[in-house]
């Protein structure tokens, strides 16, 4: 497995780095848990965009992010995650391959999230997009209904190297502890397989344990919370820190 540095923060070496989200509905929400971070100790910093009030308009959007920007020094990452996989609203192609245009083109954001399931098409002129701003790709992709089975979730992740990703999530629900199980043995083997780093979780209480356990299966981001969560599962930053810190060794 590669790394991948974005502003001297290299995803896929060491401890799994902590990402914690925003999902601020109004820019002064959205600004305030920016602000809000200064006390924790992290890594890099996902915007939701999808709970934006504003999200098509444009120059709201790039406002936005210049703020950010100016409070953020760490990587930011910023995701549009559809209805169809845990969203909070529905663009259609047209209106996600423009959103996905403007925040690139802001150079204000570091990494973009690109939804694997929108079209290999689709999925092509988004990485293009990205790429050709400097900016860096996660494709993603999200099953909150099941965990596949290990051949789908293997495929996914190949497929999402073979589109130009530069870095390969998938997160799923078990409905069982043999489901997480699954999920950390196919996230040691691709991560060992795969040149680019890869992201996996197991989300809600039942996939807790992924969250904390990338070092030894090879999964270099974990989302953690510092206020209002984005994903089941998710442990308070604080606690994140601690436990990480407790299971490594230099």
């Amino acid at each position: 497995m590669s790394v991948c540095c974005v502003r001297n923060v290299c995803i896929g070496e060491g401890k799994p780095k902590i990402c914690l989200p925003i999902v601020g509905k109004c820019q002064q929400d959205i600004i305030k848990q920016a602000q809000s971070f200064e006390s924790f100790q992290y890594d890099l910093v996902e915007l939701r965009i999808d709970f934006y009030e504003n999200i098509q308009n444009d120059e709201d959007v790039v406002c936005l992010l210049k703020q950010l920007r100016e409070i953020l020094s760490c990587p930011i990452l910023l995701t549009y995650r559809s209805l169809r996989e845990g969203g909070n609203i529905q663009l259609s192609d047209l209106e996600y391959k423009h959103l996905v245009k403007v925040v690139c083109e802001s150079q204000c954001i570091d990494i973009v999230d690109i939804e694997l399931m929108s079209g290999n098409e689709l999925v092509f002129e988004l990485i293009d997009l990205a790429h050709q701003n400097d900016v860096k790709v996660i494709l993603s992709n999200h099953d909150f209904d099941q965990t596949p089975s290990v051949l789908d979730m293997k495929e996914r992740l190949e497929k999402m190297e073979i589109l130009g990703g530069d870095i390969l999530k998938i997160a799923v629900m078990p409905r069982t502890k043999k489901d997480v199980i699954q999920l950390l043995n196919v996230t040691m083997d691709m991560s060992e397989r795969l040149k680019k780093p890869i992201v996996t979780m197991s989300m809600g209480e039942l996939g807790v344990i992924s969250r904390i356990c990338g070092e030894l299966t090879g999964s270099a981001i974990t989302f953690a919370s510092a206020g209002q969560a984005s994903a089941p599962g998710q442990i308070a930053v604080t606690d994140m820190n601690l436990l990480l810190e407790a299971i490594h060794h230099d």
